[in-house]
C-alpha cells in the first residue's frame, strides 16, 4: 500500500539490546562497514566506519564521555547507542533476518541548499547562515532548493494487540541519497 510517498511493506527484522563498554565493543558488535552519525555534547559529526575503526573529516576523533548517541549503519543494519546514568546502551537492528515486520522507508532533507567539495570523498554542506554538516559523500548536485542531499530512514510498525491501532516502535538510519525515493 502506498499513500503520500511512501509505501509500507512487511520485511524480516530482529531487534537486540544490551549495555556496551565502549566504542571499540560497539565497532565490535556492528561488524561491518557504513556510516556513522554521533550526536556529541559539543556538536555533530558524520563518518564512515569500518570494523576497525571510526572515520571523521581531518581526522577528527571523538571521545566517548561526550557521546550523547551514536548511530552506526548501513543498508541492512544499524547499532543505536545511547548514554543513560552514564552508562553506554545499544540497540541493534539487523533487516533480512528474524520476524516478519511493518516498515515504511522515507527520505529526510539534509541541511544545506549549497555544497562545497572538500578532500576526495568529502564534501560540505552549507546555507547562507547556520550550522555546516561535513559527511562522507561526493559527486552530488546541490542547488538550492532543487537537487538536494537526503538521510534515507527505514521507520517500524507494530500494532496495539487490543485496538490493532498502528504506532511507530523504532527508527533507523539506512544511508545517504541524493535523491528522494
Amino acid at each position: 500500500m502506498k499513500a503520500n510517498g511512501l509505501e509500507l511493506k512487511i520485511i524480516k527484522s530482529k531487534v537486540e539490546t544490551k549495555e556496551i563498554k565502549n566504542l571499540k565493543e560497539a565497532l565490535s558488535i556492528f561488524n561491518s562497514t557504513g556510516y556513522v552519525v554521533s550526536y556529541l555534547d559539543y556538536k555533530v559529526l558524520i563518518g564512515k566506519v569500518t570494523p576497525e575503526n571510526l572515520y571523521f573529516f581531518n581526522n577528527e576523533t571523538i571521545e566517548e564521555k561526550y557521546i550523547q548517541r551514536l548511530r552506526l549503519f548501513n543498508q541492512s543494519r544499524e547499532l543505536l547507542l545511547w548514554r543513560e546514568n552514564g552508562e553506554l546502551k545499544s540497540r541493534l537492528r539487523i533487516d533480512e533476518e528474524g520476524d516478519d515486520t511493518y516498515a515504511i522507508d522515507a527520505c529526510q532533507m539534509l541541511w544545506g541548499t549549497d555544497k562545497e567539495e572538500l578532500d576526495e570523498g568529502w564534501i560540505k554542506l552549507f546555507e547562507q547562515r547556520g550550522p555546516e554538516l561535513i559527511l562522507p559523500y561526493e559527486k552530488v548536485r546541490i542547488d538550492n532548493w532543487k537537487n538536494r542531499l537526503f538521510l534515507k530512514t527505514r521507520n517500524y510498525i507494530q500494532f496495539h494487540p487490543e485496538t490493532q491501532q498502528a504506532t511507530y516502535v523504532d527508527c533507523r538510519f539506512i544511508g545517504f541519497k541524493d535523491k528522494q525515493v
